[in-house]
């Protein structure tokens, strides 16, 4: 790629540590008949590749820069093909990582048309609100044999007063037919959705220290009602939903997780246990 200052290259091989934590589900749920298909544990091949892209190549030392650090990860086994279909829009985990250095590299040096001015010269744009960052990891558990949650992990900053994060979890299952990604209507009842929105919004409230009263503008939120987002996880003890800084409250309240135990909402599941 244009104006790439180096690049270095990390690898790591090994298999995910598959936690049990999950026995038989929700609280109280009786035990499946046959045994439940088991979730092999996957090799992960990971990958991290740093690039550092120089805003002005000409002055070495001297110019701004963009530092990436990307980790993907080769998946072996029979979740590779859609673990590459949900975190990497079916491209092959080299060609995603080569992709988002494009893209951002791209972006990045745009910023030289028209000229911008570093400290000491003409102008009054700060060099350091020109060094831009993107981190990108992957994370993995496995709360039952069954079950594996992912979460790709983003940081970046991009000038301005602060940089941002996101995080997005996705939920896979295997049964004895098929391995697949879960979305919310999979576990949730068809009308039990107003329900839930109210159970999120009675968590948000009691994280906020608010009265169940109290409108959750009155703690910090950007509307007293919020959606049932799609951003979820599973653990051991309940159904999770996440937000990222400026979805429903300011960066300074961060990111936002709630976690609904099992038995709070297993009059709404669509199976006594969390998976169909």
């Amino acid at each position: 790629m244009q104006n790439t200052k180096k690049i270095q290259k990390k690898h790591g091989l090994g298999v995910l540590a598959l936690t049990m934590l999950l026995s038989s589900g929700c609280t109280g749920a009786p035990k499946p008949e046959a045994p439940q298909a088991s979730l092999e544990a996957p090799g992960f091949l990971s990958h991290t590749e740093q690039r550092i892209i120089l805003l002005y190549p000409e002055k070495e030392a001297g110019s701004p820069q963009m530092t990436l650090n990307i980790t993907v990860s080769d998946v072996s086994g029979p979740l590779g093909d859609l673990i590459q279909e949900l975190l990497y829009d079916g491209l092959s985990p080299q060609a995603y990582m080569e992709q988002l250095i494009t893209l951002y590299g791209d972006e990045y040096s745009a910023m030289k048309d028209p000229p911008v001015f570093l400290d000491g010269e003409e102008g009054d744009l700060f060099s350091e609100t020109l060094n831009w960052e993107y981190t990108e990891t992957l994370e993995a558990q496995s709360p039952r044999s069954d079950l594996m949650i992912l979460s790709r992990n983003r940081e970046y900053y991009q000038g301005g007063a602060h940089g941002m994060r996101e995080k997005r979890y996705f939920v896979i299952v295997q049964d004895a037919e098929r391995v697949q990604g879960l979305v919310l209507e999979d576990l949730i009842q068809a009308d039990a959705w107003s329900r839930l929105e109210a159970l999120i919004a009675q968590a948000l409230r009691t994280q906020a220290n608010l009265k169940e009263d109290e409108p959750l503008s009155q703690g910090g939120f950007f509307e007293d009602e919020v959606a049932v987002p799609d951003n979820f996880f599973l653990t051991a003890e309940g159904l999770g939903f996440h937000w990222d800084p400026y979805e429903i409250a300011p960066y300074v309240m961060g990111s936002i997780e709630v976690l609904l135990p099992y038995e709070q909402i297993e009059d709404i599941l669509k199976a006594p246990r969390p998976l169909p």
